[in-house]
């Protein structure tokens, strides 16, 4: 791996560290690319060697399965980088994938900026948001997007407009293909008192959704005909638990780990809980959450 030693990297770390949940085995291979060659670098070494690479942000949405994972991990926490400027009644930030939606939040409170403030409070950096679409109350990352800048396995930089890129309820065409990179965000200046409106969306959030503890937010996609929580909720299954793995008593879409959960009974608790809910409505559940194994 020659061409990956100037590159920050980490061998055998403790995949908990790397995800909010905080379960999983050992990644023995740990990227911390700071700049769009390094991730080339990184992808081309990965396709000589026939290495699965796996890109992580906060891990908000992540589980990791136990045992060592000889994957290529990138992490794009050193990854980061913003620009921003005005155009009439708009206001443009140029964000990398690093760059957290804690640290957008920020820009849009200071200058007041109209479209974010529903996506404020999201554990989520602008990368992995963008490759599953991530929204809330809603509203979608999409909804503001102006462009995205991704590599595509031939190691080119693509330049791709919204309109141009495939996306949709959770779901965008990076799920399958590319990195994202960076992206350029589209927001109206306003006279709204948007800190204040932030503060309230978080209060609200913070009051329906489990907050001080291990989680990895959103379990399944909501299904056209009812929501994913309501229909774990009907079924049972609100604080339900196997050992140490647990749904959220606050809400039954959110899956806790209430101390030591291990793997193995967190795939026990989703599997008990999609055949349930599938026997009582009919409706097969759709894991929003990415599994690692």
């Amino acid at each position: 791996m020659s061409s990956l030693k100037k590159i920050d990297t980490l061998e055998n770390v403790n995949l908990e560290k790397l995800c909010t949940i905080k379960i999983g085995g050992i990644g023995k291979h740990i990227f911390f690319p700071k700049t769009e060659e390094e991730f080339k670098i990184i992808q081309s070494q990965s396709l000589d060697k026939d290495k699965k690479l796996i890109l992580l942000g906060i891990g908000s949405n992540t589980i990791f399965k136990d045992g060592k994972l000889d994957y290529f991990f990138i992490s794009t926490r050193k990854f980061k980088y913003i620009k921003y400027w005005e155009k009439g009644d708009y206001f443009y930030i140029h964000t990398s994938a690093g760059v957290s939606f804690k640290e957008i939040t920020s820009i849009v409170k200071e200058k007041n900026l109209e479209g974010f403030e529903n996506l404020a409070g999201i554990p989520a950096t602008i990368g992995g948001a963008i490759s599953m679409n991530a929204g809330a109350f809603n509203t979608e990352i999409f909804d503001i997007v102006e462009k995205v800048y991704w590599l595509n396995r031939h190691n080119e930089i693509i330049e791709s407009k919204k309109e141009d890129i495939l996306y949709g309820y959770r779901y965008t065409q990076f799920q399958q293909e590319g990195i994202v990179l960076s992206a350029i965000l589209k927001l109206k200046k306003t006279n709204k008192p948007i800190s204040k409106i932030i503060k309230q969306i978080i209060i609200n959030r913070n009051k329906k959704q489990p907050v001080n503890i291990h989680t990895c937010g959103s379990t399944y996609k909501n299904p056209k005909q009812y929501p994913a929580g309501f229909l774990l909720e009907q079924s049972g299954l609100k604080g339900y638990k196997i050992k140490e793995i647990a749904f959220s008593n606050k809400h039954a879409n959110f899956l806790v780990n209430l101390g030591k959960a291990t793997y193995s009974d967190l795939i026990k608790l989703l599997e008990y809980a999609e055949n349930l809910v599938n026997s009582n409505f009919g409706i097969k559940l759709q894991r929003e959450v990415k599994i690692v194994e």
